[in-house]
């Protein structure tokens, strides 16, 4: 005699607590899931440059302090502005938005000098990027390969420094940016 039970009595066969339970979990947990969506992923420090939005990995930013004076270096990549002592270190501060190929903002009021956005990481030059304002923190969902085929070049950067863009969250919760590839874009900018 064969203890198993086919399908169709497996279907009539009472369903237990336990099994009801676990359906339910199984469930919520999907539901969640569905309900977290983009609004999950990895966070990023989102910052102006004249009316266009970016977003960097919250991952590499050190810290943001408010501009201060740089020296600037004759003959230096189009993108370095300059240079700043900052903790007894010589870091390199790129414009943004030069970096990026995009027009930069006119100068703002005198009370406005804007950002510089330090990089964490393992240049062997310490980096800062000088932006307009820092707008704040928001959560943009990771790369895949089928959101990188199709947001190969979403902003119209031409030069493949961003890796996708966050449409804004319903309700205005969020502000629609592009997320800038760091590596990929200090590769391009620096010797």
């Amino acid at each position: 005699m064969d203890a198993r039970i086919s399908a169709p009595e497996q279907a009539t066969k009472p369903r237990t607590a336990r099994d009801i339970r676990a359906e339910r979990a199984a469930s919520l947990a999907r539901r969640s899931q569905a309900a977290a969506g983009p609004e999950t992923g990895i966070d990023h420090l989102v910052c102006a440059c004249g009316t266009e939005r970016y977003g960097i990995p919250l991952a590499a930013v050190a810290h943001v302090l408010p501009m201060r004076p740089f020296t600037p270096m004759p003959g230096a990549v189009p993108a370095l502005l300059g240079l700043i002592a900052l903790s007894g270190r010589i870091v390199g501060v790129l414009g943004l938005a030069r970096a990026l190929g995009r027009p930069e903002a006119p100068p703002e009021a005198e009370g406005e000098a804007g950002h510089l956005v330090v990089l964490r990481g393992s240049q062997t030059q310490p980096v800062a990027l000088a932006v307009d304002r820092v707008l704040g923190i928001a959560a943009a969902a990771g790369p895949s390969a089928a959101g990188m085929a199709e947001a190969a070049d979403p902003a119209g950067l031409g030069n493949a420094a961003a890796s996708g863009y966050a449409p804004a969250s319903a309700g205005g919760g969020r502000p629609d940016f592009v997320v800038v590839d760091l590596p990929r874009l200090l590769r391009r900018v620096l010797p």
